[in-house]
């Protein structure tokens, strides 16, 4: 059986690809009026949305940076079968990144709810990236040199 057929490796791919879907939906972001952006940080319980030039310039450039992240997160799951080298990346990717959010998120301090929803699960993302990368594919001493994983 080839290995991209396996439960674990299309698993992983569809978790590639509906978590860049995800986050490429950051994309409408970028051009979304700053009222828009206000109204939304009330909506979530985040206060009045301070009325800076930086504050809009850094709600457009992450949210930008997600679409890019989830960009690649969608082209790596759908090319599994020649890129499959960048799944650990981006595991280990995930795990730092949700560590680096949880710490963020408790220093702020961020609402519960938000707390919550974002550092840990991208983490165990990340985790269960790395799980299904080994399920699927074995470690990266086991595999052959070559870039076809079937």
């Amino acid at each position: 059986m080839d290995k991209l057929e396996t439960w674990e490796a299309v698993l992983l791919k569809w978790l590639l690809v509906l978590g860049g879907w995800i986050l490429l939906s950051a994309a409408f972001a970028v051009f979304l009026p700053v009222g828009w952006m206000s109204s939304g940080h009330e909506w979530v319980g985040l206060g009045e949305f301070p009325s800076r030039p930086i504050t809009a310039y850094l709600a457009r450039s992450t949210s930008l940076l997600y679409a890019v992240h989830g960009s690649l997160m969608v082209y790596t799951g759908m090319t599994m079968r020649w890129h499959w080298r960048l799944v650990p990346i981006f595991g280990w990717l995930h795990i730092v990144i949700g560590m680096v959010m949880l710490g963020t998120d408790l220093a702020a301090p961020m609402p519960w709810y938000w707390t919550l929803v974002e550092g840990g699960p991208v983490a165990l993302l990340g985790v269960l990236f790395l799980w299904l990368n080994n399920r699927a594919f074995g470690r990266g001493d086991e595999r052959d040199s070559g870039t076809n994983p079937g």
